[in-house]
């Protein structure tokens, strides 16, 4: 590698760290900064660094961390009671947005399958920045911080049947295909279920040389990032998404006696990854393609936020849950997922998803995680004005059904002399 690459890498570094760290000060997602370095500095704008197979690695292993790290945050016990609402929501908004975006685009272009991959990536949330405007908001251990983060789990857990069904639509459907997909899909949900069936049971369980790995940092964090990447590998040798075996040695982690020491080992890797994962998604931004499609972006960024927004609410509402609870937990499951990019690739891979609609997808996906926090403040001010408005009604209310129930009611007449 010439010393010019090397200086051009180093710079985009600085530019994406200083740029982060500037969108952190004002409350945005890190993420944001990552993606807008990757554009201003990549192939279509200043041409300072090209995107490679290298980078593009580190990238899906940041997706493989995150789904780790996940799986290990994550308590199954405290989960019990809104896992099946999540699971149940999104369900139904992944048929809903899948169904009308194949239908959208059958009437359209004629096509059925880049629809309906276009749909699995808008079905997805983003994780990352879901949790970023959770913490900014103080949100992350109320009522709807909770069931976001269940919601955003159940998406997670989705990415694995999207992948392997968005890997099997390259080739011709055949009777054995189709079957070999079931089988997937089966013993995928097999080891989910199984795991979670266990794992629900047991409070901690002592990891084999968990002593060992927690006696040393080096040796630990190597240890740990062992653990994500073989049960990757031992899912992918399977025939299985290595996202699902990622997310399973997580929640393996996280029910046992490595779970605290495992998290403070991996969360700096995670981060590093995750930095080089939405670097390279801004790399893959074609900033030409970006302003000569603008207002189909524009068109297609309003309909996915919105319409992602009110879904998402409605059903939240048809569920049961209280009016802010669910625009709250809605605004947060607003920004299209980092995941989305991962779908957008296997389709691309396998020939369902054109070049054009690769661009266009990755423009909306990319665009939504930028203006999303934008989306969330103004409509957290909105649901504070309804709230206060609500508030001085119902206090205006109170205070005359006293000054009714005052003059109406007599006071009581104090006792006299020898009473």
């Amino acid at each position: 590698m010439h010393l010019e690459s090397i200086t051009a890498i180093a710079l985009v570094l600085a530019a994406a760290v200083a740029l982060g760290f500037g969108m952190s000060r004002v409350r945005m997602p890190p993420a944001a900064g990552f993606i807008l370095v990757g554009v201003a500095l990549g192939p279509s704008g200043l041409g300072l660094i090209q995107t490679s197979t290298s980078i593009e690695t580190l990238a899906d292993l940041g997706v493989l961390m995150l789904l780790f790290i996940i799986g290990m945050e994550m308590r199954l016990q405290s989960f019990r009671k809104s896992l099946p609402l999540a699971l149940g929501l999104t369900t139904l908004t992944i048929v809903i947005i899948v169904s009308s975006v194949t239908l959208f685009a059958l009437f359209v272009h004629g096509e059925v399958l880049g629809g309906a991959v276009i749909g699995a990536m808008l079905a997805i949330s983003s994780t990352a920045v879901a949790m970023k405007m959770m913490e900014d908001a103080g949100e992350k251990d109320t009522a709807a911080g909770r069931l976001a983060l269940a919601i955003l789990v159940a998406q997670d857990l989705a990415v694995v049947p999207l992948l392997l069904i968005t890997n099997g639509l390259g080739a011709a459907p055949t009777r054995w295909g189709i079957a070999l997909i079931a089988l997937k899909l089966a013993v995928a949900l097999m080891l989910l279920g199984g795991f979670i069936g266990i794992l629900g049971k047991i409070k901690s369980f002592r990891f084999p040389g968990s002593e060992y790995l927690l006696s040393d940092f080096d040796v630990g964090t190597l240890g740990v990032l062992g653990i994500c990447f073989a049960a990757a590998a031992a899912s992918g040798i399977l025939g299985l998404s290595p996202a699902l075996g990622a997310f399973l040695g997580g929640l393996a982690v996280g029910h046992s006696t490595l779970r605290r020491g495992a998290l403070t080992l991996a969360q700096p890797v995670q981060s590093i990854l995750l930095f080089v994962f939405f670097l390279s998604v801004g790399l893959l931004i074609d900033l030409h393609y970006l302003i000569a499609q603008a207002r189909v972006i524009l068109a297609a960024l309003v309909v996915v936020t919105g319409g992602k927004t009110f879904l998402n609410w409605l059903l939240l509402m048809l569920a049961g849950e209280s009016f802010g609870t669910a625009l709250e937990v809605s605004l947060f499951l607003s920004p299209v997922g980092e995941f989305s990019f991962v779908i957008a690739s296997a389709g691309f891979t396998v020939g369902v998803l054109t070049e054009a609609g690769h661009k266009l997808a990755i423009a909306v996906i990319a665009m939504s995680l930028l203006v999303s926090p934008l989306w969330f403040l103004p409509a957290r001010l909105v649901h504070a004005i309804i709230q206060s408005q609500a508030a001085r009604i119902m206090g205006l209310d109170l205070r005359n059904f006293r000054l009714w129930r005052t003059a109406l009611v007599p006071l009581p007449i104090p006792p006299g002399p020898g009473e």
